[in-house]
């Protein structure tokens, strides 16, 4: 079934809301736009994905978004040129060559609508979800990071205090006999809910721990009144989420370093 182009429109908008907010909440974040669309977004992080110059239309208008490659400092951080549809112009592609951001990829951007089914999850055994307050940053970020199998301070800037106590903001754990399994996040705002950092620790995969994580976000924000949830997903975690109901509304063309 193929989402209304509108629907689509109003998720992308709100997942540049929640970048722009989490980017904001970063000591050295920003984000700014020209008027035909394009935006930078800086988080500080060390993650191209979340680095980068973005078109937020369907259609870049290539002048802008080459002032804006040319302009961007990364500040020693990946960064990434990101499109809004696959196959790109070549004008695009030599530009994001041309800053060394010769590797690229799809990033599916995927939506559901949120129904009061959402609500009922079938609970596992030997675990439970919580919602993480801002003094247990540390146990999320040491999870989410063992969940990515990559370095702790990856992630501090996802993990930060101010972060997770931020408004519409609310990051979960999956506990398996008090350890930190799995991790999620929620970003409320619109009437839509943006799910970032689900993770899973490598010995605890495939037990349903990065569902129940994504649930729990689900359960929460259609109780906030979100009825069109969105995320980007990984090819890993893409039958998961394919089994909760969502379907790839967009598939973005990624432009990185190798």
């Amino acid at each position: 079934m193929t989402t209304p182009t509108s629907s689509v429109d109003l998720a992308v908008a709100a997942w540049h809301d929640a970048i722009e907010a989490f980017c904001r909440l970063q000591p050295h974040g920003y984000m700014k736009e020209g008027p035909h669309g394009t935006r930078s977004i800086m988080s500080g992080t060390p993650v191209p994905v979340l680095n980068a110059v973005i078109s937020t239309t369907r259609k870049p208008e290539v002048a802008e978004l080459s002032e804006f490659a040319a302009s961007y400092r990364n500040e020693g951080l990946p960064w990434s040129i990101q499109l809004r549809g696959n196959p790109v112009d070549s004008a695009i592609a030599q530009i994001a060559a041309d800053r060394g951001l010769t590797k690229s990829f799809i990033l599916p951007f995927m939506t559901k609508h949120l129904d009061a089914d959402d609500t009922d999850a079938s609970p596992l055994d030997k675990i439970s979800v919580r919602r993480v307050p801002a003094e247990d940053h540390e146990t999320y970020n040491s999870a989410l990071a063992a969940g990515y199998e990559a370095p702790d301070q990856v992630f501090r800037g996802l993990s930060a205090p101010n972060v997770l106590s931020a408004e519409g903001m609310t990051a979960y754990l999956v506990e398996e006999d008090g350890t930190a399994v799995a991790t999620s996040f929620g970003v409320f705002l619109n009437g839509h809910v943006g799910i970032f950092n689900i993770s899973t620790r490598p010995a605890y995969r495939r037990r349903g721990y990065a569902r129940a994580a994504t649930t729990a976000v689900l359960r929460d924000a259609y109780a906030q009144g979100a009825r069109t949830a969105f995320l980007h997903c990984t090819p890993a975690g893409r039958g998961v989420y394919e089994s909760l109901g969502f379907a790839t509304s967009e598939e973005w063309q990624v432009y990185a370093a190798p």
